[in-house]
């Protein structure tokens, strides 16, 4: 084992595909999360699901049978508000749900039709129109960003397209490239640094995407632990460089709460 479970003092979870399929908590999550906190772990969790605010978020969770707060979520969304915010940015044409606009709406963010920058999320009225618009503010000049790079969005026993698919429609179609915002990128780390105090070397980040979860944590320098209830198996860590793998591959969410 490379993790020492009961040295950790700050746990971060990733959210969709490792504690929850959206309606319902993956298998025993819902005991390891509740026992670190009796224990006074420090608990948080990372998102690029913008889908739903923060607050709506922790309110998910919290009806699922995990108590949160909005303060104890990092999602790409709020991260993309906040950068645009310091930037002096109060306009973006956005492609995303109602989550995302009302997080940006909570930092003073509009959105408009003809902005000079352009925010790509989770989007399920995406169509050929909008693909077009946001051709047109490109052609314009208008700078293109990502709130994440995520191939599927696991909900119950199914899978929905996550950005990707959305991302590389824009690519193709504008031949132009999009920052992201979500993980693994410097800004989404920098937030986290920011709003949460902890020591990255006594701190585990648990996700279930070797490209995203995995590598932002180990970007941050936490220790890293992969769960198989999401997006990446155990082959796929053959042939992947050694500063890409997780600290530990968790097969049983219940072997972390035995050696807490």
């Amino acid at each position: 084992m490379l993790v020492n479970f009961g040295s950790i003092r700050t746990f971060i979870f990733d959210i969709n595909g490792t504690v929850m399929s959206w309606n319902t908590l993956n298998p025993h999550m819902e005991k390891l999360i509740t026992t670190l906190k009796k224990r006074h772990k420090k608990v948080y969790y990372v998102t690029d699901n913008c889908v739903l605010t923060r607050s709506m978020m922790a309110e998910k969770l919290t009806k699922l049978g995990l108590k949160t707060k909005e303060d104890e979520i990092i999602s790409s969304g709020y991260v993309a508000a906040t950068y645009f915010e310091s930037k002096g940015i109060d306009r973006v044409y956005l492609c995303g749900e109602r989550g995302l606009i009302s997080e940006f709406g909570n930092h003073g963010i509009t959105v408009s039709e003809d902005a000079e920058h352009i925010i790509i999320s989770i989007d399920r009225n995406f169509n050929y129109m909008k693909l077009k618009k946001i051709g047109d503010l490109v052609k314009k000049g208008a700078k293109l960003y990502a709130t994440g790079m995520n191939r599927n969005w696991y909900v119950d026993d199914d899978v929905y397209p996550a950005e990707m698919s959305i991302v590389e429609a824009v690519k193709s179609f504008t031949g132009a490239e999009v920052t992201l915002l979500g993980m693994p990128s410097q800004e989404m780390k920098s937030r986290l640094l920011t709003d949460v105090f902890l020591f990255p070397e006594d701190t585990l980040l648990i996700g279930d995407n070797l490209k995203t979860d995995i590598k932002f944590g180990n970007m941050c320098g936490f220790r890293t632990g992969l769960v198989l209830t999401g997006e990446s198996t155990e082959a796929d860590l053959s042939g992947i460089a050694a500063e890409d793998k997780p600290s530990i591959v968790i097969r049983d969410a219940r072997n972390i709460t035995k050696n807490l």
